[in-house]
Parts: C-alpha cells; sequence; structure tokens
C-alpha cells in the first residue's frame, strides 16, 4: 500500500493529522493520546468542516495547562514513557530530531540547548506523536508526494517577523520540490516539513489503484481550499501480463534511405529490439527526416542504444520506459488445400481466441501453386473460421 501525500495549499501538523485521521478512522485513539502522554488539561476536538466546498477533517488541540517551552531531551522522554508503540515512538524521534537540528543550525546553537517555543507546545507534540501513531496504524510500505506550496511574505512567531518559508521550514525542505503558490500566507510550517522529510517520500508519483483518501483541514480559510489530501493506493498494472519495455527514438535529417533500410532494421531487430519502425518528419530548417523508433525490453538496451548511436548518423537519442502489454499466443498449423500454414493463435482478453495465418506461409503456397496471393489467404481465413 502507497500513501500519496498532496501538499497543494502547503502542509502543517493539524493538516496531517487531520488527513491521518480521516483516512485511517484514528479519530477515538488521539482523542485518548493527551492521557497517554500525561498531559493534564488536554484535549482532542475533531470537526467536520468545509474548505471551498471541500468537506475535511479539522483536528483542534485544546490546552488550558500553563504555556511551557520545552528542549528536546524532555520531548525525548516524554515520548519513551507514553505507551507507544515501538514505530511510532521512533518516527516521533525522527521528527523532533529533524526540527531539532534544523533549530540548532538557524540559531547556532546544539540540538541539546534548542528552545521548543511553538514546537514544543502541546498542539505541536500532538500534531507531531499523533501523526506518528496513526503513521503506524497505516503502516504504508511506501509514500510519494507532489511538490510542497510554501507560501509567501512574512510571518509572526517568538522570534519576530520572519520571511516565508520561515527559516527552519526552508532548511528543512532543502532537497525537496516546492514553490510559492498564489497565497501571501505561510502554507507549510517547520512541524508539517519535518513530519514530510521524516517520511522520505518519492517525488515520483507512480501509477496507482486509489482506495481511500482523507482531507485535513488547515485552521484558516483562503482563497484556495486551505487542506491536505492524503490517499492510499496500489502500484497499478494494466494487467497481470504488462511488462516494462523501453523506447528509443532519434530523429535524422543527414541518413540516406539505404542506410535506414532492411539493413539496419534486420541488424536492430537480430540485437533484441521487439519492434523498429521509421516515420517521416519535417524537421528544423524545413529539412525531411526520419524518426528510427525502437521498442525493446531493459536487458537489451544498452547494447540497441550503442548500436544506434554507432549504425546512424545519430548524435545522441532518446530512451524511456513504457508500459506494455502482450496478450499470450501460440503457433498452430493449418492444413489447407494449398498446403500447411502456420497460424498464429492469440488469447483475447475476454478470453476468446483469434487466429491469423502467417503472411510468408500463404505467400509461399501461392508461389507453388500458382494461385493469387488473395486466394490463398482467404482459403487460410475460412480454415481459421471452421476451427
Amino acid at each position: 500500500m502507497i500513501l500519496k501525500i498532496e501538499p497543494f495549499s502547503g502542509i502543517s501538523g493539524d493538516m496531517m493529522l487531520g488527513a491521518l485521521v480521516e483516512l485511517t478512522g484514528g479519530a477515538k485513539k488521539l482523542q485518548a493520546l493527551p492521557g497517554t502522554l500525561g498531559l493534564k488539561d488536554v484535549s482532542v476536538r475533531i470537526d467536520r468542516v468545509s474548505k471551498r466546498g471541500i468537506e475535511c477533517c479539522r483536528v483542534t488541540v485544546i490546552d488550558d495547562s500553563p504555556p511551557k517551552a520545552r528542549h528536546l531531551p524532555e520531548i525525548r522522554r516524554l515520548i519513551d514513557v507514553a505507551d507507544l508503540p515501538q514505530a511510532a515512538r521512533d518516527f516521533a524521534h525522527k521528527v523532533f530530531d529533524i526540527l531539532g537540528q534544523a533549530e540548532a543550525e538557524i540559531h547556532g546553537v546544539s540540538i541539546e540547548e534548542v528552545h521548543f517555543h511553538e514546537l514544543g507546545a502541546v498542539d505541536s507534540l500532538i500534531d507531531i506523536i499523533g501523526a506518528a501513531l496513526l503513521l503506524a496504524d497505516l503502516a504504508p510500505s511506501g509514500v510519494c508526494a507532489a511538490p510542497v506550496c510554501v507560501g509567501s511574505g512574512t510571518v509572526t512567531c517568538a522570534h519576530g517577523r520572519l520571511p516565508v518559508p520561515a527559516p527552519a521550514t526552508e532548511l528543512i525542505l532543502r532537497g525537496m520540490p516546492t514553490y510559492p503558490g498564489p497565497v501571501q500566507a505561510e502554507m507549510t510550517t517547520p512541524t508539517g516539513a519535518a513530519i514530510l522529510k521524516a517520511l522520505d517520500p518519492s517525488w515520483k508519483i507512480p501509477g496507482l489503484t486509489m482506495s481511500a483518501s482523507g482531507y485535513g483541514a488547515a485552521q484558516r480559510d483562503l482563497e484556495q481550499p486551505n487542506c491536505l489530501r492524503l490517499s492510499i493506493g496500489q502500484p497499478w498494472t494494466e494487467s497481470p501480463e504488462s511488462e516494462e519495455a523501453w523506447v528509443i527514438q532519434t530523429d535524422l535529417d543527414d541518413s540516406t534511405g539505404e542506410l535506414l533500410g532492411g539493413h539496419l532494421q534486420e541488424l536492430l531487430l537480430g540485437a533484441g529490439a521487439r519492434d523498429v519502425s521509421l516515420s517521416a518528419l519535417l524537421m528544423k530548417k524545413g529539412r525531411p527526416g526520419q524518426r528510427l523508433e525502437l521498442l525493446c525490453l531493459a536487458p537489451q538496451l544498452p547494447d540497441l542504444i550503442d548500436r544506434v548511436l554507432t549504425e546512424t548518423s545519430a548524435i545522441g537519442l532518446r530512451y524511456f520506459p513504457v508500459q506494455r502489454r502482450v496478450l499470450a499466443r501460440s503457433n498452430e498449423t493449418l492444413a489447407t488445400r494449398f498446403g500447411e500454414i502456420g497460424v498464429k493463435c492469440v488469447v483475447l482478453p475476454s478470453g476468446g481466441l483469434r487466429r491469423t495465418p502467417e503472411f510468408e506461409d500463404c505467400r509461399r503456397l501461392a508461389l507453388e501453386s500458382g494461385a493469387s496471393l488473395q486466394e490463398v489467404m482467404r482459403e487460410a481465413l475460412r480454415r481459421c473460421e471452421e476451427i
């Protein structure tokens, strides 16, 4: 099961938590978390809200305890003594370590000296540890994500007015694809960025067959849906018979028909290409040209690339993966009044069969018998339909 994260309106701890609650049905477990952590005068409220027409889950932490800034060692102890699954405990430690390292680098102090003002507050503790708890329940086999909307402008925090993304957020997001988005606001918080970094997602979203999704709401209303979407699904394949193949392409405007004719095609097919084709192009400066395209499987890819670059005038080429579906097939032999003809038998998706006479056999029998090729092919097709 793959978890897909779509931070089209950024990502924060409460957005992540709301989407996870909706995706896992973990509302009761989350509401019991303050007691599990020994946090007195703290409760969790879960509401259904609409963000620009999208129904979302919003998580709000209600904290009636005195404000308190915590150091990382204290947060670690709180996590270690709580009755949490080991996977949740490990993930929560990882997120807080990412935050601590970012704050330490920004302020030029050791990680043990970092004061967690906002991040050590009760709502951040619930956001991070709650997300760790629900992610442990979800237990995805992989995580992928779309680029992160970070916002723009400035934000006010314990250190004063800072640019968006805030310095700690910017540091955590390094190496991840981001964009500012259309709204001047802080769309991604340090907590959201740290949870995302701890998940270490792939930024290449595969084809997925989705089975469920959840939307987690931010507290503010903006001119766009201020929410995060999480989805789960299985990697998509067209069918059990599908396989990954590779396409090799190069465009040529300085090669003769003799060079690109039968010899080259036979050479490439003999080297393992499953298909070789040429198509006409109009290239730069109005020159007529040809696109050479090959289909092959991965083991033959390196050799075929070398052969194209060696046997043609190409100075470069393109290659990329594609999904290839191959119908099950077998070879048969049919007796006709002209002689035996080979037949290709293919199993259709419906389970039915399609039989096609081999052209070269029909051509050979036509030459041997003196009959027309069309007459031999009609006889072969009639025999295929009789089976």
